[in-house]
């Protein structure tokens, strides 16, 4: 960090005109939006955006030229310096592995700015998310063709894949399986750890600023009332639980990165931040899955944790067999069990003295079951209740069990792969307890919420095809 700072002191005039410039829009933005004061606002935050936006630009630079040859390597790799600098500045870029990986990485931070953006009330423009989501394609559709090399039943089951999401946009006329189809290949064997911490920067960045945004009053801190349960506030995103369901990834995300190095106070914050979630949004799920997260982070680094001279205690060794041999299997078995518990649902015998989050989940399942019925290859369902607004749209209608949705929407074929390919990244990182915490608790998440493939909030997906990063990561935990 002190190094990024130095170089953005270093480039101090092209970092002060990004900050002008940005200053400068959302200026135009207050302007628009009404007086003087609006627009002031408008500028004062302009200003922050622009400080982080100049920072997260030096720090690219930083880690674009750690991925290139130095003249100092060129020289040492042929005594006819200028013949082999010629042939390796063509070749350089299609022989490091290294230069695929930067354009996957910034593939996945532009498609994942605008995704996490559209889920803030900031000001949309269709103009740069169809400029940045071609440029995405372009990055990853670059990175597979001159850097990734398949086998023939790999080629096999991308085009089994590929057919299934043409299948999907041809019934539904939904983008995301293509999208995320392209970033789950682009993403092929980019260290994990790279992509979470893009994706801990951009998202916790975006969610910052909307958070500052919405408590200064340049953007709307949508507000729902909730009977008993009193006002539940969306600190600047589109919806309460959709900020719940921000802080539930991020710290997740964190989580999973620090690893063996989390400490008893990081576990007291995120049992903080979960009752803060649930005292100011009240989303409940996503207050519960902090807390939880937590708590099973916290148990499992004090089960595991040993001394470099000592072998693994009885309980360690079944802990970690435990969750090597059933960790896989615990998406599966919910979804399964959340599809049939939502067909089985039955209105006659749940009255309104039984209402409950689950149960509205498995009502609103039935519904579109009944209506729609399911398909092969999904279909459009227009839904009611996906927040941006506190004005009645209408009655509520969505599909919020993920698993449900991805069946409806996507269609049964799509929803066999998605399980298999979270199935794939725990079988693959058996080893990684701290993977197979994340996976779990996103599991259970998700029978209630609908994240499990938007990928604003869950990128853990990606470790089926990403580098594996952890092997024998818990023998790491020692206490030196």
């Amino acid at each position: 960090m002190q190094n990024i700072w130095k170089d953005f002191l270093k480039r101090k005039e092209l970092a002060a005109l990004i900050i002008v410039v940005s200053a400068m829009i959302f200026n135009s933005l207050g302007m628009q939006q009404g007086g003087m004061e609006i627009a002031t606002h408008y500028t004062e935050f302009g200003i922050i955006a622009g400080i982080i936006v100049a920072l997260a630009w030096v720090a690219a630079i930083r880690i674009f030229k750690s991925t290139q040859y130095s003249k100092t390597d060129l020289e040492r790799l042929n005594t006819d310096m200028k013949i082999k600098w010629l042939r390796l500045r063509k070749d350089r870029w299609y022989s490091d592995y290294r230069a695929g990986e930067t354009l996957a990485l910034v593939g996945f931070a532009l498609l994942l700015s605008v995704s996490v953006w559209s889920t803030t009330m900031f000001p949309r423009s269709g103009v740069i998310v169809k400029v940045c989501k071609l440029t995405f394609l372009g990055c990853m559709g670059v990175k597979i063709i001159l850097y990734d090399r398949y086998r023939i039943k790999e080629l096999l089951l991308i085009a089994l894949a590929g057919a299934c999401v043409l299948g999907n946009l041809y019934a539904s006329r939904y983008l995301d399986p293509l999208m995320w189809m392209m970033l789950i290949l682009g993403s092929r064997n980019v260290p994990f750890k790279k992509i979470i911490q893009v994706y801990l920067m951009i998202a916790g960045g975006i969610c910052l600023l909307a958070f500052a945004g919405s408590i200064l009053g340049i953007i709307e801190n949508l507000q729902y009332e909730a009977g008993e349960r009193g006002i539940r506030n969306s600190f600047g995103i589109m919806y309460p639980t959709d900020f719940g369901a921000h802080v539930f990834f991020l710290l997740l995300s964190f989580f999973y990165l620090w690893g063996e190095r989390l400490k008893w106070y990081h576990y007291m914050l995120g049992t903080l931040a979960g009752f803060l979630v649930y005292r100011y949004c009240n989303a409940r799920v996503d207050s519960g899955c902090i807390i939880m997260a937590s708590m099973l982070f916290g148990i499992g680094n004090l089960i595991t944790k040993k001394r470099k001279s000592e072998k693994d205690s009885l309980m360690q060794k079944i802990w970690k067999k435990c969750w090597g041999w059933f960790g896989p299997y615990i998406m599966p078995l919910l979804a399964i069990a959340s599809i049939a518990a939502t067909n089985a649902y039955n209105w006659e015998y749940a009255g309104e003295s039984v209402y409950s989050t689950l149960v509205a989940r498995l009502m609103f399942g039935k519904k579109a079951f009944v209506e729609y019925g399911i398909k092969l290859f999904g279909q459009k369902i227009e839904m009611i209740g996906g927040g941006l607004t506190t004005d009645w749209q209408g009655d509520y209608f969505f599909l919020d069990c993920s698993y449900v949705n991805i069946l409806m929407t996507w269609g049964v074929l799509l929803l066999i792969i998605v399980l298999a390919l979270f199935w794939y990244a725990c079988w693959k990182n058996s080893k990684d307890l701290y993977l197979q915490y994340a996976m779990a608790l996103i599991a259970v998440n998700c029978v209630i919420a609908h994240h499990l493939m938007d990928i604003s909030y869950d990128i853990f997906v990606l470790a089926a095809v990403g580098m594996e990063q952890r092997k024998n990561c818990i023998e790491k935990n020692e206490d030196h």
